[in-house]
């Protein structure tokens, strides 16, 4: 035998062998890639729709009708002491409206838009997607507005006869005018500067076809009782900055609202900023987003009679980014907007967390706010800015959107049954 070729035989067994390996590396890598595809096609076709598709109608068109629609500004420039202002625009066709009356507001107008309005004490709500606004009464309806209100008060004073000796404040009526501004778009003031908007599931009808998909859901959001947001110009300084005005112009298009002087920006343009701010604050490291599946967590986010549910991925779906997380150096998040909804009780927290939570090792986040230069603050901290209110927005969403207000939203959506568990009734396996 050649004695070269003895020797490459080892050589050659050993290339032999790496060969063979790599091979089955490929073919592994092409199994476990080809395995990764199909569960990710097939699995999700066998997932329970509700876990993974919006909780309800209500989560949706928050998200999708409500938030590009709602815009903020910051504090008012005017120094009337307004923090915030709240304006919601108003689309021909695409809005619901609701023009309804109370104990103290009455409406008036004319005979063709009578049929919009919902009369106190009317059982259904009326709501069209026509856009119509309200005012003080003009020209022709000022005097009968005049004349009703003495009516008003005339026939409370005739069914409270002792008001005075009750010690009984007389009700002031406020009577507006329903009328129709003749456009196709504008923006209205929302003086109730709520997170929550208005939904309505029973007892209500909407008087035109169906003009959106939403609008053939059980249940709607609407604006209730708008005013065209009106302003006038105000000088502050060398500076020439806007005030709101009954009285004032119009507002001519979503650029001129968003514009340096007026900075307001889109409830979903803060959501998502609020998301990014509080992923490069690291935020996501001392807090966790999730309410787990045990004991500790569904009683903590809800109660021992009625136990929150554990966080499923539809509370998710309109994030770009999720902070599932697993340290809980500082308290969970899953349900902060339920349990810590006060805008006031966030602005110090984030200005000194000591103070607001005693023993707190959160650091403060003062750059969330600016100086007041002319001192006329009257909080003990600073103004907040686009910073602050972005994240607080984004904190809103947690826990206030997986059903409507309407509705317990932890009712029924407690999949380990820990109510039982709790009153000894089954155990954990």
């Amino acid at each position: 035998m050649n004695l070269n070729e003895k020797k490459d035989e080892p050589h050659q067994s050993f290339m032999h062998k790496v060969d063979k390996s790599a091979l089955l590396t490929v073919i592994g890598v092409v199994l476990l890639f080809a395995t990764s595809v199909s569960v990710v096609l097939i699995a999700p076709l066998y997932v329970d729709d509700t876990w993974v598709s919006p909780s309800s109608p209500y989560q949706v068109q928050m998200y999708e009708v409500e938030d590009p629609h709602i815009y903020i500004s910051g504090s008012s420039p005017s120094g009337l002491g307004v923090n915030l202002q709240y304006i919601q625009h108003i689309r021909q066709d695409y809005t619901l409206l609701a023009f309804q009356e109370s104990e103290s507001l009455r409406i008036i107008t004319s005979p063709e838009l009578e049929k919009y309005i919902s009369r106190y004490k009317e059982p259904n709500l009326k709501l069209t997607s026509r856009l119509l606004f309200l005012r003080n009464p003009e020209k022709k309806l000022k005097k009968a507005a005049i004349e009703y209100r003495s009516k008003l008060q005339d026939e409370w004073k005739t069914t409270h006869a002792d008001w005075e000796k009750q010690g009984l404040d007389k009700i002031n009526y406020q009577i507006l005018e329903l009328y129709d501004p003749e456009m196709k778009e504008a923006f209205s003031f929302n003086a109730s500067q709520g997170l929550l908007q208005n939904w309505v599931d029973t007892n209500f009808k909407i008087l035109d076809d169906p003009k959106e998909v939403y609008h053939r859901d059980h249940g709607v959001v609407y604006a209730l009782n708008p005013q065209e947001y009106l302003i006038s110009p105000i000088t502050v300084g060398d500076r020439q900055l806007w005030q709101y005005d009954p009285e004032g112009k119009k507002v001519s298009s979503i650029e001129e609202l968003k514009q340096l002087g007026m900075g307001f920006l889109s409830r979903k343009d803060l959501i998502s900023l609020g998301e990014h701010i509080y992923s490069i604050e690291g935020c996501w490291y001392c807090h966790t987003d999730q309410t787990r599946t045990l004991v500790q967590d569904v009683v903590l986010n809800g109660s021992d009679s009625y136990p929150a549910p554990p966080s499923s991925p539809n509370e998710y779906i309109y994030q770009k980014i999720t902070f599932p997380g697993t340290r809980r150096i500082g308290p969970d998040i899953s349900r902060v907007g339920v349990k810590r909804p006060s805008r006031d009780w966030h602005k110090a927290h984030f200005w000194a967390p000591k103070t607001a939570s005693a023993g707190s090792i959160m650091p403060s986040f003062k750059h969330f706010f600016d100086n007041d230069p002319r001192g006329t603050g009257r909080s003990s901290v600073g103004i907040p800015n686009y910073q602050f209110e972005a994240i607080y927005q984004y904190l809103m969403t947690k826990g206030t959107r997986i059903t409507p207000p309407t509705q317990a939203w932890w009712l029924g959506k407690d999949p380990i049954r820990t109510k039982e568990i709790i009153e000894g009734a089954r155990k954990l396996q």
